[in-house]
């Protein structure tokens, strides 16, 4: 159930577009405080293979669910969340975070 890093960075790199989706909580945080997310942004980084810094495995019982980070620019980092079902990913949230408020909370 748990994939490695290695086969969590393949499933990225080779799914189809088609098999993205996003679910509603993802629109309803976009509509009210996260303006500069958008579907495209999202795809396209996830399967910017090089950003990737690393995941956390939040699944539960059946569901296959990943937190991931992706390197966006030097200063922000998209986190993903995300559900894995058969060969389809579900976008649940997103959301874009600082290096620097990530490097205060660490202390």
């Amino acid at each position: 159930m748990t994939k490695s890093e290695v086969e969590l960075k393949k499933f990225l790199e080779d799914i189809n577009k088609e098999d993205i989706h996003f679910k509603k909580h993802f629109y309803d945080k976009q509509e009210l405080d996260r303006k500069y997310l958008s579907e495209e942004l999202v795809i396209k980084t996830l399967k910017n293979i090089i950003a990737f810094l690393g995941f956390q495995d939040q699944s539960k019982s059946a569901l296959e669910k990943y937190r991931i980070g992706i390197k966006l620019s030097g200063k922000y980092n998209l986190v993903v969340v995300c559900e894995l079902r058969n060969k389809s990913l579900y976008i649940i949230t997103s959301w874009k975070t600082s290096r620097r408020w990530q490097k205060a909370i660490q202390k």
